[in-house]
Protein backbone atom coordinates (compact mmCIF):
# COMPACT_ATOMS: atom_id res chain seq x y z
CA UNK A 1 0.00 0.00 0.00
CA UNK A 2 1.14 3.48 -0.61
CA UNK A 3 2.28 4.93 2.83
CA UNK A 4 3.46 8.50 1.43
CA UNK A 5 2.66 11.83 3.33
CA UNK A 6 4.12 15.17 2.73
CA UNK A 7 7.02 15.96 5.11
CA UNK A 8 6.49 17.87 8.15
CA UNK A 9 6.95 21.49 7.35
CA UNK A 10 10.35 21.81 9.94
CA UNK A 11 11.78 19.36 7.13
CA UNK A 12 10.51 22.30 3.69
CA UNK A 13 11.73 25.08 6.17
CA UNK A 14 15.38 24.50 7.34
CA UNK A 15 17.29 24.06 4.00
CA UNK A 16 20.36 25.30 5.98
CA UNK A 17 23.55 22.82 6.96
CA UNK A 18 21.79 20.86 10.49
CA UNK A 19 24.20 19.93 12.71
CA UNK A 20 24.41 16.04 13.43
CA UNK A 21 22.17 16.49 16.49
CA UNK A 22 19.98 18.63 14.66
CA UNK A 23 19.67 16.29 11.98
CA UNK A 24 19.02 13.42 14.92
CA UNK A 25 15.82 15.48 15.73
CA UNK A 26 14.45 16.26 13.07
CA UNK A 27 14.90 12.75 11.39
CA UNK A 28 12.89 11.62 14.34
CA UNK A 29 10.03 14.54 14.01
CA UNK A 30 9.70 13.73 10.27
CA UNK A 31 9.13 9.67 11.26
CA UNK A 32 6.58 10.26 13.66
CA UNK A 33 4.87 12.36 11.58
CA UNK A 34 4.50 9.56 8.49
CA UNK A 35 3.53 7.31 10.92
CA UNK A 36 0.67 9.51 11.97
CA UNK A 37 1.45 10.16 15.57
CA UNK A 38 3.54 13.15 15.76
CA UNK A 39 3.13 16.49 16.04
CA UNK A 40 2.76 17.53 12.32
CA UNK A 41 -0.17 14.91 12.47
CA UNK A 42 -1.62 16.45 14.91
CA UNK A 43 -1.46 19.85 13.47
CA UNK A 44 -3.12 18.91 9.94
CA UNK A 45 -5.73 16.41 10.71
CA UNK A 46 -9.12 17.72 12.74
CA UNK A 47 -9.82 14.27 12.54
CA UNK A 48 -9.79 11.44 14.06
CA UNK A 49 -8.26 12.99 17.60
CA UNK A 50 -8.91 9.80 19.45
CA UNK A 51 -9.86 6.04 19.00
CA UNK A 52 -12.51 5.20 16.50
CA UNK A 53 -15.18 2.09 17.30
CA UNK A 54 -16.14 0.55 13.78
CA UNK A 55 -19.25 -1.48 15.05
CA UNK A 56 -19.95 -4.01 12.35
CA UNK A 57 -23.48 -5.48 12.00
CA UNK A 58 -22.94 -8.98 11.09
CA UNK A 59 -20.85 -11.49 13.30
CA UNK A 60 -17.34 -12.35 12.84
CA UNK A 61 -16.48 -14.37 9.41
CA UNK A 62 -18.41 -13.17 6.98
CA UNK A 63 -18.12 -10.66 3.81
CA UNK A 64 -18.97 -7.85 5.77
CA UNK A 65 -16.70 -8.99 8.87
CA UNK A 66 -13.95 -8.82 5.85
CA UNK A 67 -14.82 -5.79 4.34
CA UNK A 68 -14.96 -4.00 8.24
CA UNK A 69 -11.42 -5.73 9.51
CA UNK A 70 -9.44 -4.95 5.52
CA UNK A 71 -10.85 -1.32 5.65
CA UNK A 72 -9.71 -1.15 9.60
CA UNK A 73 -6.23 -2.16 9.28
CA UNK A 74 -5.28 0.66 6.83
CA UNK A 75 -7.65 3.50 8.30
CA UNK A 76 -5.90 2.92 11.76
CA UNK A 77 -2.31 3.22 9.25
CA UNK A 78 -3.37 6.45 7.72
CA UNK A 79 -5.50 8.08 10.83
CA UNK A 80 -2.69 7.25 13.24
CA UNK A 81 -5.58 6.15 15.71
CA UNK A 82 -6.15 2.86 17.08
CA UNK A 83 -9.81 1.42 14.86
CA UNK A 84 -10.92 -0.85 17.46
CA UNK A 85 -14.00 -3.50 15.61
CA UNK A 86 -16.88 -4.61 17.67
CA UNK A 87 -19.21 -7.33 16.02
CA UNK A 88 -22.96 -6.65 17.16
CA UNK A 89 -24.80 -9.15 15.33
CA UNK A 90 -28.58 -9.85 15.67
CA UNK A 91 -32.00 -8.69 15.37
CA UNK A 92 -31.41 -7.41 11.32
CA UNK A 93 -28.89 -5.65 11.92
CA UNK A 94 -30.74 -2.99 14.53
CA UNK A 95 -28.73 -3.72 17.44
CA UNK A 96 -25.80 -2.41 15.81
CA UNK A 97 -27.57 0.08 13.84
CA UNK A 98 -29.68 1.34 17.15
CA UNK A 99 -26.02 1.40 19.03
CA UNK A 100 -24.66 3.98 16.42
CA UNK A 101 -27.33 5.80 15.74
CA UNK A 102 -27.47 6.63 19.72
CA UNK A 103 -23.88 7.52 19.68
CA UNK A 104 -21.96 11.28 19.73
CA UNK A 105 -22.67 12.84 16.22
CA UNK A 106 -18.48 13.24 16.01
CA UNK A 107 -17.37 10.52 14.02
CA UNK A 108 -15.79 8.06 16.50
CA UNK A 109 -18.23 5.64 16.28
CA UNK A 110 -19.30 4.12 12.45
CA UNK A 111 -21.23 1.48 11.87
CA UNK A 112 -20.63 -1.18 8.88
CA UNK A 113 -24.30 -2.89 7.79
CA UNK A 114 -25.39 -3.87 4.06
CA UNK A 115 -29.32 -3.78 3.00
CA UNK A 116 -30.67 -4.80 6.18
CA UNK A 117 -30.53 -1.01 7.30
CA UNK A 118 -33.41 -0.20 5.11
CA UNK A 119 -35.12 -3.18 5.08
CA UNK A 120 -35.49 -3.98 8.68
CA UNK A 121 -38.12 -1.16 9.53
CA UNK A 122 -40.50 -2.95 7.30
CA UNK A 123 -39.91 -5.99 9.11
CA UNK A 124 -39.66 -5.20 12.57
CA UNK A 125 -42.35 -3.72 14.50
CA UNK A 126 -40.63 -0.95 16.73
CA UNK A 127 -37.53 -0.47 15.36
CA UNK A 128 -35.71 2.34 18.07
CA UNK A 129 -34.20 4.48 15.32
CA UNK A 130 -35.38 6.39 12.29
CA UNK A 131 -32.70 5.11 9.26
CA UNK A 132 -33.18 8.11 7.23
CA UNK A 133 -33.33 10.29 10.04
CA UNK A 134 -30.26 9.07 12.06
CA UNK A 135 -27.94 7.71 10.41
CA UNK A 136 -25.98 9.72 7.76
CA UNK A 137 -24.69 7.23 5.03
CA UNK A 138 -20.72 7.87 4.13
CA UNK A 139 -19.31 5.71 1.83
CA UNK A 140 -20.22 1.54 0.10
CA UNK A 141 -17.00 -0.71 0.53
CA UNK A 142 -18.33 -3.43 -1.57
CA UNK A 143 -21.21 -5.68 -2.38
CA UNK A 144 -21.77 -8.63 -4.54
CA UNK A 145 -25.10 -10.15 -6.28
CA UNK A 146 -27.00 -13.06 -3.94
CA UNK A 147 -26.29 -16.77 -5.13
CA UNK A 148 -28.98 -19.70 -4.60
CA UNK A 149 -26.74 -22.67 -2.96
CA UNK A 150 -27.81 -25.85 -2.26
CA UNK A 151 -26.34 -28.68 0.12
CA UNK A 152 -24.64 -31.18 -2.05
CA UNK A 153 -25.38 -34.01 0.14
CA UNK A 154 -29.00 -33.26 0.74
CA UNK A 155 -30.24 -32.82 -2.60
CA UNK A 156 -29.35 -34.41 -5.93
CA UNK A 157 -30.65 -31.18 -8.17
CA UNK A 158 -27.93 -29.69 -10.04
CA UNK A 159 -30.36 -26.99 -11.95
CA UNK A 160 -32.76 -24.35 -10.54
CA UNK A 161 -35.44 -26.52 -12.65
CA UNK A 162 -34.41 -29.70 -10.74
CA UNK A 163 -34.59 -28.38 -7.35
CA UNK A 164 -38.00 -26.81 -7.64
CA UNK A 165 -39.38 -30.35 -9.13
CA UNK A 166 -37.62 -31.78 -6.03
CA UNK A 167 -39.13 -29.23 -3.20
CA UNK A 168 -42.68 -29.93 -5.33
CA UNK A 169 -42.37 -33.39 -4.68
CA UNK A 170 -41.88 -33.50 -1.24
CA UNK A 171 -43.34 -30.61 0.57
CA UNK A 172 -43.08 -29.50 4.00
CA UNK A 173 -39.81 -30.78 4.51
CA UNK A 174 -37.48 -28.21 3.22
CA UNK A 175 -36.00 -24.88 5.11
CA UNK A 176 -34.15 -22.07 3.82
CA UNK A 177 -31.58 -19.55 5.54
CA UNK A 178 -31.09 -15.81 6.01
CA UNK A 179 -28.98 -13.15 7.83
CA UNK A 180 -32.47 -12.41 9.52
CA UNK A 181 -36.30 -11.30 8.86
CA UNK A 182 -36.32 -8.76 6.13
CA UNK A 183 -32.97 -9.56 4.84
CA UNK A 184 -32.51 -10.20 0.79
CA UNK A 185 -32.13 -13.36 1.18
CA UNK A 186 -34.76 -13.76 3.47
CA UNK A 187 -37.34 -11.81 0.76
CA UNK A 188 -35.37 -13.85 -2.20
CA UNK A 189 -37.00 -16.82 -0.53
CA UNK A 190 -40.32 -15.71 -0.02
CA UNK A 191 -39.93 -14.20 -3.95
CA UNK A 192 -38.60 -17.85 -4.94
CA UNK A 193 -41.85 -19.24 -2.72
CA UNK A 194 -44.51 -16.98 -4.71
CA UNK A 195 -42.98 -17.46 -8.17
CA UNK A 196 -42.17 -21.23 -8.15
CA UNK A 197 -45.26 -21.79 -5.78
CA UNK A 198 -43.18 -23.57 -3.25
CA UNK A 199 -43.20 -23.52 0.74
CA UNK A 200 -39.98 -23.37 2.12
CA UNK A 201 -39.84 -22.42 5.30
CA UNK A 202 -36.94 -19.48 6.67
CA UNK A 203 -34.86 -19.93 9.63
CA UNK A 204 -32.80 -16.73 10.25
CA UNK A 205 -29.43 -16.72 11.55
CA UNK A 206 -26.90 -13.98 12.72
CA UNK A 207 -24.47 -13.40 10.26
CA UNK A 208 -23.71 -14.84 6.75
CA UNK A 209 -21.21 -16.88 8.32
CA UNK A 210 -24.02 -18.72 10.13
CA UNK A 211 -26.24 -19.27 7.77
CA UNK A 212 -23.11 -20.88 5.30
CA UNK A 213 -22.40 -22.91 8.63
CA UNK A 214 -26.10 -24.14 8.48
CA UNK A 215 -26.52 -25.46 4.64
CA UNK A 216 -22.95 -26.96 5.25
CA UNK A 217 -24.31 -28.82 8.35
CA UNK A 218 -27.65 -29.89 6.65
CA UNK A 219 -29.83 -27.53 9.35
CA UNK A 220 -31.33 -26.48 5.72
CA UNK A 221 -31.23 -27.72 2.21
CA UNK A 222 -30.57 -24.07 0.80
CA UNK A 223 -29.81 -20.50 1.37
CA UNK A 224 -28.79 -17.21 -0.81
CA UNK A 225 -25.76 -15.78 0.29
CA UNK A 226 -22.55 -14.06 -1.50
CA UNK A 227 -19.99 -16.01 -3.09
CA UNK A 228 -17.40 -14.80 -0.71
CA UNK A 229 -18.43 -16.36 2.38
CA UNK A 230 -19.58 -19.71 0.53
CA UNK A 231 -16.55 -20.17 -2.27
CA UNK A 232 -14.41 -22.69 0.51
CA UNK A 233 -17.14 -25.09 1.06
CA UNK A 234 -17.69 -24.40 -3.20
CA UNK A 235 -14.57 -25.46 -3.58
CA UNK A 236 -14.49 -28.50 -0.98
CA UNK A 237 -17.74 -29.43 -3.03
CA UNK A 238 -20.01 -29.09 0.15
CA UNK A 239 -22.45 -26.37 -1.48
CA UNK A 240 -23.75 -26.36 -5.13
CA UNK A 241 -24.55 -23.55 -6.08
CA UNK A 242 -27.84 -22.95 -9.19
CA UNK A 243 -28.39 -19.68 -9.52
CA UNK A 244 -27.41 -15.91 -9.15
CA UNK A 245 -28.98 -12.75 -8.91
CA UNK A 246 -26.66 -10.66 -11.59
CA UNK A 247 -24.16 -12.10 -13.81
CA UNK A 248 -20.34 -11.21 -12.95
CA UNK A 249 -17.29 -12.61 -14.07
CA UNK A 250 -16.49 -14.59 -10.85
CA UNK A 251 -20.14 -16.52 -11.75
CA UNK A 252 -20.39 -16.44 -15.39
CA UNK A 253 -21.01 -20.06 -15.49
CA UNK A 254 -24.01 -19.51 -13.49
CA UNK A 255 -27.38 -19.13 -14.84
CA UNK A 256 -29.91 -16.05 -13.38
CA UNK A 257 -32.94 -16.36 -11.97
CA UNK A 258 -34.47 -14.03 -14.58
CA UNK A 259 -32.67 -16.52 -17.62
CA UNK A 260 -35.05 -19.42 -15.92
CA UNK A 261 -38.07 -17.21 -15.25
CA UNK A 262 -38.20 -16.34 -12.00
CA UNK A 263 -38.79 -12.34 -11.71
CA UNK A 264 -37.96 -10.19 -8.52
CA UNK A 265 -34.83 -11.90 -7.73
CA UNK A 266 -32.11 -9.30 -9.53
CA UNK A 267 -30.87 -7.15 -7.00
CA UNK A 268 -27.89 -6.32 -5.64
CA UNK A 269 -26.34 -6.80 -1.80
CA UNK A 270 -24.08 -3.94 -0.86
CA UNK A 271 -21.94 -3.29 2.41
CA UNK A 272 -21.37 0.06 3.56
CA UNK A 273 -20.39 2.30 6.37
CA UNK A 274 -23.03 5.32 8.45
CA UNK A 275 -22.05 7.66 10.94
CA UNK A 276 -24.48 8.97 13.56
CA UNK A 277 -26.75 11.73 12.21
CA UNK A 278 -25.78 15.10 12.38
CA UNK A 279 -22.39 14.30 12.28
CA UNK A 280 -20.11 17.45 10.83
CA UNK A 281 -19.92 17.10 7.04
CA UNK A 282 -16.25 17.82 7.18
CA UNK A 283 -15.77 14.77 8.88
CA UNK A 284 -18.35 12.53 6.82
CA UNK A 285 -16.67 13.90 3.20
CA UNK A 286 -12.87 13.37 5.01
CA UNK A 287 -14.00 9.50 6.26
CA UNK A 288 -15.70 8.75 2.49
CA UNK A 289 -12.85 9.86 0.84
CA UNK A 290 -10.03 8.24 3.18
CA UNK A 291 -12.20 4.83 2.58
CA UNK A 292 -12.27 5.37 -1.05
CA UNK A 293 -8.33 5.61 -1.32
CA UNK A 294 -8.12 2.49 0.87
CA UNK A 295 -10.32 0.45 -1.62
CA UNK A 296 -8.34 2.19 -4.60
CA UNK A 297 -5.25 0.35 -3.00
CA UNK A 298 -4.26 -2.10 -5.49
CA UNK A 299 -3.75 -4.95 -2.57
CA UNK A 300 -6.64 -3.80 -1.07
CA UNK A 301 -9.00 -4.37 -4.37
CA UNK A 302 -7.03 -7.66 -5.38
CA UNK A 303 -8.17 -9.11 -2.00
CA UNK A 304 -11.38 -8.26 -2.14
CA UNK A 305 -12.11 -9.27 -5.96
CA UNK A 306 -10.61 -12.88 -4.72
CA UNK A 307 -13.05 -13.14 -2.38
CA UNK A 308 -15.80 -12.51 -5.13
CA UNK A 309 -17.18 -9.40 -3.57
CA UNK A 310 -16.93 -5.84 -6.16
CA UNK A 311 -15.12 -2.94 -4.61
CA UNK A 312 -17.01 -0.55 -3.98
CA UNK A 313 -15.89 3.41 -4.33
CA UNK A 314 -18.80 4.98 -5.05
CA UNK A 315 -18.82 9.03 -3.86
CA UNK A 316 -20.68 9.93 -0.36
CA UNK A 317 -23.45 10.91 -2.17
CA UNK A 318 -23.72 8.50 -4.91
CA UNK A 319 -23.94 5.92 -2.14
CA UNK A 320 -26.50 7.88 0.11
CA UNK A 321 -28.85 8.12 -3.18
CA UNK A 322 -28.80 4.15 -3.23
CA UNK A 323 -29.74 4.48 0.36
CA UNK A 324 -32.61 6.47 -0.15
CA UNK A 325 -33.69 4.81 -3.52
CA UNK A 326 -33.87 1.47 -1.28
CA UNK A 327 -35.13 2.86 1.67
CA UNK A 328 -38.14 3.53 -0.73
CA UNK A 329 -37.84 0.65 -3.00
CA UNK A 330 -38.70 -2.21 -0.12
CA UNK A 331 -41.59 -1.57 1.53
CA UNK A 332 -43.86 -2.96 -1.42
CA UNK A 333 -41.57 -5.79 -1.76
CA UNK A 334 -42.03 -7.05 1.65
CA UNK A 335 -45.69 -6.19 1.44
CA UNK A 336 -46.26 -8.37 -1.64
CA UNK A 337 -44.32 -11.17 -0.23
CA UNK A 338 -46.32 -10.86 2.74
CA UNK A 339 -44.06 -9.77 5.29
CA UNK A 340 -45.45 -8.21 8.18
CA UNK A 341 -43.48 -6.33 11.07
CA UNK A 342 -43.55 -8.54 13.74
Amino acid sequence: MDTTRTPPQQAKCHPMRLSRRDSLHLGLITGLGMMGLGPASAQTRSYPTRPVRLVVAFAAGGAGDFLARLVQQHLQERWGQAVVVENKPGASGTIAADLVAKAAADGHTLLVTNQLIVQAPNAIAKVPYDVMRDLTPIAELGGAPLILAVNAGVTQARTLPEFVTELRAKRGNHSYASVGVGSMGHLYGAQLNETAKLDLVHIPYKGSASVVTALVGGEVVTAFSDYATMKPHVDAGKIRLLAVSKPDARTSQLPTFTSHGYQGLDSYSWIGMFAPARTPTAAVQQIAADVNTVLRLPDVARRIAELGLDTGGSTQQQFASMVAADFARWPAVMRNAGIKPE
